[in-house]
């Protein structure tokens, strides 16, 4: 029983040391959220503990004209007994576009402008001195509209027909992925041009356009024979000729030097006489 005594006296300087009441802060990894132009999108809060506020802070805060501190964009407090929490939104940039989503009280962002890009930031304060800390990056891309196919056919000589499809939506190329493939699936490009030889007469082989952003995908088809054989006279005639030809036709182009070569020194014309 000796001992007793110390004893008693290490539990007592234990008990009597000042307790730390300094937050326990837990951070959240850093999310990612995409959303639609026009559109709504989640910001989602993980934690479901009992809390005493949740603060929402959004990008480029506004600041308190009185006091200078930054003024959150939305505030969740519990309500009373039986009554749902209230959510005061003091960010007019986001009057009745915010509302509470799920059980966890995650936060749901309407009618979505780009304005609404950047770094949010969300503050639960947990009973028990705990606080719970989870940051958001947010893009808005625009859902994508039916691509347009541009066309460039060039007669490329032996029946053959080169033709330059190229894709574009009209957007900004922000995340924009672009897929070519044929009706069996087979993949021809990922690049935003697709260089394609038809031969005059050939079954048509149909080509499909994707494109394809974060948040959405459209597509567009284009026929290389109804490009090439469709109007044929509207295609223009390849720029290089090969020796011996002319765009009027084969065997007139070396003539046409022969007899250049001659008046350049004094001879008469080939196939004529001198008098």
């Amino acid at each position: 029983m000796a001992g007793a005594p110390r004893s008693f006296l290490l539990l007592l300087l234990l008990v009597s040391q000042p307790r730390d009441t300094s937050p326990a802060i837990l951070l959240c990894s850093p999310k990612r959220v995409n959303g639609i132009l026009g559109e709504s999108v989640v910001l989602p809060l993980d934690s479901e503990e009992t809390f005493e506020s949740i603060t929402w802070s959004a990008p480029s805060p506004r600041q308190d004209a009185a006091s200078g501190r930054k003024v959150p964009f939305a505030v969740v407090t519990p309500g009373g007994p039986g009554a749902l929490p209230r959510l005061a939104v003091e960010d007019e940039r986001y009057t009745g576009r915010v509302r509470l989503y799920g059980r966890t009280y995650s936060l749901e962002i309407s009618k979505l402008t780009m304005a609404d890009e950047g770094e949010y930031e969300v503050k639960k304060n947990i009973i028990a001195y705990n606080q719970y800390i989870c940051s958001y990056t947010l893009s808005i891309y625009k859902r994508l509209s039916e691509p347009e196919i541009r066309v460039h056919p060039v007669m490329a000589g032996n029946g053959t027909c080169n033709v330059t499809f190229t894709c574009s939506t009209g957007e900004r190329a922000r995340h924009l992925t672009y897929t070519w493939t044929r009706p069996a699936g087979a993949v021809l490009s990922t690049e935003e041009s697709l260089l394609v030889q038809h031969r005059l007469g050939d079954e048509d082989s149909p080509i499909t356009c994707t494109v394809t952003n974060l948040v959405s995908n459209s597509s567009a088809s284009a026929s290389p024979k109804a490009t090439c054989e469709g109007d044929a006279r509207s295609i223009p005639p390849p720029r290089a000729h090969a020796a011996g030809n002319s765009p009027c036709g084969p065997g007139l182009y070396t003539p046409l030097l022969l007899w250049l070569g001659s008046r350049a020194q004094g001879a008469p014309p080939v196939g004529s006489q001198a008098f």
